[in-house]
């Protein structure tokens, strides 16, 4: 015979729902868990852009374990970044793609978007802007061509890692700790690129390459049947603040095609770096 199941006791220091659930506690239609998790989320604002697990658990009055878990769970999905050094939580990438649902008209948007069309018009094809948020790459706008296509990616969305031309572009110019560090990671995860299992010398020559030449290229490495090539976009100090790219169905990337998007898209970013203060002349060679 089962034993009675017994109410659990209210724990010290945690309210029924916590203080910052009070007003939804008692409707029969909310999901607790999802509301506790949200709730964690709401925490973050412009006065609090970091919290640790113990100071969530005391302003949500959830158990300190409850929070921990919820954490994880936003970490896993890239909704919250953990600093290493601190332990404390900061709003991840993930968060970026409701952000820009709500408002794609954001300063380097606005600034770009103009050599995003004219590099449409050029080549025919579809141009993404990317910027790198906690090293991860986020498409930030993106102008899809008239020609039939595919749309592999949207404003808000996670693109890839190392087997995108973004992070390629992202990691090549990154400080020499900083590529390492990226290179392990995206090698321990192992990604299947190509058809084959990520290979740390291919991708450190492929980085070369694109220091050498400021080019990056994926041949149907992030999505089956779709190839790619891009450059940086540079600040005034010759930072590499985002990506352009161009996108291509493969059947389109012929060795003429090829050519056309690679000086298009060189031509655009070096304008678009250029218009933000950057000077190829006087730059210092990246190492």
């Amino acid at each position: 015979m089962m034993p009675a199941r017994k109410t659990p006791a209210k724990r010290q220091g945690e309210h029924a729902a916590g203080p910052v659930l009070a007003h939804v506690e008692n409707d029969p239609f909310v999901v607790r868990a999802l509301a506790r998790g949200l709730s964690i989320l709401q925490l973050f604002d412009v006065d609090h852009r970091e919290w640790s697990i113990d100071e969530m658990a005391e302003k949500t009055g959830l158990l300190r374990m409850t929070v921990y878990r919820m954490v994880r769970t936003l970490e896993s999905l890239a909704f919250v970044v953990r600093d290493p050094t601190t332990n404390r939580y900061r709003l991840g990438p993930a968060t970026l793609a409701m952000t820009y649902v709500q408002d794609l008209h954001t300063e380097l948007v606005v600034l770009a978007r103009p050599y995003l069309e004219s590099l449409v018009r050029e080549t025919g094809e579809s141009v993404t802007l990317a910027v790198e948020v906690d090293g991860i790459p986020v498409c930030v706008d993106m102008i899809n061509s008239s020609r039939p296509f595919k749309r592999e990616t949207a404003p808000g969305r996670i693109i890839g890692d190392i087997v995108s031309v973004q992070g390629k572009l992202f990691c090549a110019f990154k400080p020499e700790a900083a590529r390492e560090t990226t290179l392990v990671r995206a090698c321990a995860e192992a990604p299947i690129v190509g058809g084959k299992p990520l290979d740390r010398a291919v991708v450190e020559a492929d980085l070369e390459q694109i220091r050498r030449d400021d080019v990056a290229f994926d041949i149907e490495g992030l999505y089956y049947s779709l190839c790619a090539v891009g450059c940086p976009i540079r600040d005034q100090v010759g930072n590499v603040i985002a990506a352009i790219a161009v996108v291509v169905p493969t059947g389109r990337f012929g060795d003429d095609e090829r050519e056309l998007c690679t000086k298009a898209v060189k031509s655009t970013a070096d304008s678009l770096s250029a218009y933000l203060g950057w000077n190829r002349a006087t730059a210092v060679p990246q190492k």
